[in-house]
């Protein structure tokens, strides 16, 4: 029966044989410490387990693929114009070109005789257009003319009207304004003059409030004075009592004084704002005055709007009826030119549009490069018929990407974006830099093999180089090793190292004597080889026991 380490060893054989398969790297410090020999060493009469340390390290998950390096552009050169022969192809496979550069030349000869017959009528269709709008602007500018004669008389008076209607309308609209100003002024007055007296009634109260203290004041001060004159004539009074009675009436007489020149100051502000109260009463009334003088002359200015706006329409309708029947006829003789421009411009629009079509149609027979890059394949030759299709392929090999396929069961791991280490083993193999750029989300079509199998299920995903390499070359086979999960300084030991009961995961370690005690740990991140563990219990430079191969009952549980 087979030991845990041998059942190890067999799982990591499949997996080295998988096309995709999990790869971990440790690094940092290494996980195995000093193992106890394998020989039987006795201390104390008791034989030593095989123990491991358990150490910080970092750990790395990965995918690992095969691909092929590709272009990072390719462009498949195509022609518009089919049926015509080859003229020339100015490339070969493996040269370079420039965007912009020619491919090859269609034969444009049958194309070059259509645009011949094309051009002569067009020519011819333009000069019979030319004759007919000649004949309708001539007609059009004479009814234009008489038209002007005749309205140039009525605009005059017309003008004359509009100007004293115009100044009329001035007139009323400044009247109105000096009128609406004045409103607001009066209005603006009234209301300073109710703010004046609201506040001189407001300031009225604290007024006859602080008359009320003062006298109150002046009674405190009083009496005051006349209980310290008093205590002063009495004898057996010491020097501490005539200080504090000293002290009650200075300060009832300070309060006093203090409280009258508030008293003065609120009459002084009181009689100012009475002041302004009156002064503003009287300017709201001259306001009135004003603006009630300026109503009065309102309907004189209306009135001579009326006047003047009665003349100004009497002229207009005069005018009107001569303009109205010149533009009828202007606009008949304008119908009759707009006619002679739509069908010349109808009969221009097919010749010239054959024209474009058969130029753009010359043009697309010099086939041109799309993008800078090497012609890779050639399809066409001097002499040919071409009927569409490709002629000609370029790649883009100033910058390169590698295209891979992993299967459905590592392809939910990896991400747009992540990062990837790739080796080309054609021109070393130091590890170049790369990122994950698409990552297909539907798998390529099943391809069936001659013997009817079909193909296991692959999606295809591509990556790109973090910088440039000159060395490379489209073709070459290329491994990506796709880091999916990263973990650095945590504790990990070898994964045959966890065991499993009903109780969770767990390592050994050495107890007292010979016991042996289980630690409870909590497993994180899963390598081929290392697993990290955490818990209360577990410190780094702890010493667990590595299972014997041939005890099955240690054997992990999976």
């Amino acid at each position: 029966m087979k030991g845990p380490q041998q059942k190890k060893k067999s799982k990591k054989k499949m997996i080295a044989l998988t096309t995709v398969g999990v790869v971990a790297v440790v690094g940092g410090v290494a996980l195995y410490g000093s193992a106890m020999s394998n020989n039987a060493e006795k201390a104390a009469g008791e034989e030593k387990n095989n123990t491991i340390t358990v150490e910080k390290t970092d750990l790395k998950q990965k995918v690992t693929v095969s691909g092929t390096v590709e272009s990072a552009d390719t462009a498949i050169v195509t022609g518009d114009v089919t049926g015509v022969k080859v003229k020339s192809v100015k490339v070969k496979k493996g040269d370079r070109v420039k965007k912009g550069d020619v491919i090859a030349e269609l034969d444009d000869t049958d194309l070059q005789a259509q645009l011949a017959t094309a051009e002569k009528a067009l020519e011819n269709a333009k000069a019979i257009n030319d004759i007919n709008l000649k004949a309708a602007q001539r007609g059009y500018d004479d009814t234009v003319a008489d038209k002007g004669t005749k309205s140039e008389r009525g605009s005059r008076g017309v003008d004359a009207a509009q100007s004293e209607y115009d100044k009329a309308v001035d007139d009323q609209t400044n009247a109105y304004d000096t009128y609406n100003k004045a409103v607001d002024d009066r209005a603006a007055a009234e209301q300073t003059a109710a703010d004046a007296a609201q506040a001189a009634a407001e300031a009225a109260a604290p007024v006859e409030e602080l008359k009320t203290a003062v006298k109150e004041a002046k009674k405190a001060a009083d009496n005051a004075s006349a209980d310290f004159d008093r205590l002063a004539l009495t004898d057996g009074v010491t020097t501490d009592e005539l200080d504090a009675a000293k002290k009650v009436r200075d300060d009832a007489q300070a309060a006093y004084e203090d409280l009258a020149v508030q008293l003065s100051d609120a009459q002084d502000a009181l009689k100012a704002l009475n002041d302004q109260a009156l002064a503003c009463s009287q300017a709201a009334s001259s306001a009135l005055m004003q603006e009630k003088e300026l109503y009065a002359g309102l309907s004189s200015a209306d009135r001579m709007v009326d006047q003047a706006k009665q003349a100004a329409e009497t002229a207009a309708d005069a005018k009107n009826d001569t303009d109205r029947e010149y533009d009828k006829a202007i606009a008949q003789s304008q119908d009759a030119l707009d006619t002679a421009k739509l069908n010349g411009d109808d009969s221009l629009t097919a010749p010239q549009q054959q024209i474009d079509d058969i130029k753009e149609n010359i043009e697309k027979c010099v086939i041109k490069a799309e993008c800078d890059g090497v012609i890779t394949d050639v399809s066409i030759n001097e002499g040919d018929s071409y009927v569409g299709g490709q002629i000609a392929v370029i790649e883009d090999d100033s910058a390169y990407k590698v295209s891979a396929s992993v299967d459905q069961y590592d392809i939910f791991k990896i991400a747009q974006d992540m990062n990837a280490e790739i080796t080309v083993q054609a021109i070393g193999a130091d590890t170049l830099s790369g990122k994950l750029s698409f990552v297909s989300p539907t798998p390529a079509p099943a391809a069936a093999s001659a013997d009817g199998t079909v193909s296991a299920t692959e999606y295809p995903i591509e990556a790109t180089f973090d910088g440039s390499e000159e060395d490379l070359r489209i073709g070459m086979s290329a491994k990506l090793v796709i880091v999916t999960e990263e973990k650095k300084d945590v504790l990990a030991v070898p994964d045959d190292c966890i065991l499993k009961d009903e109780s969770g995961w767990y390592v050994q370690v050495q107890g007292e004597g010979t016991d042996i005690e289980n630690v409870y740990v909590e497993k994180g991140l899963t390598t081929d080889y290392y697993t990290e563990i955490s818990g209360a219990k577990v410190k780094e430079g702890m010493e667990i026991i590595q299972p014997e191969a041939e005890d099955d009952s240690a054997a992990p549980f999976y």
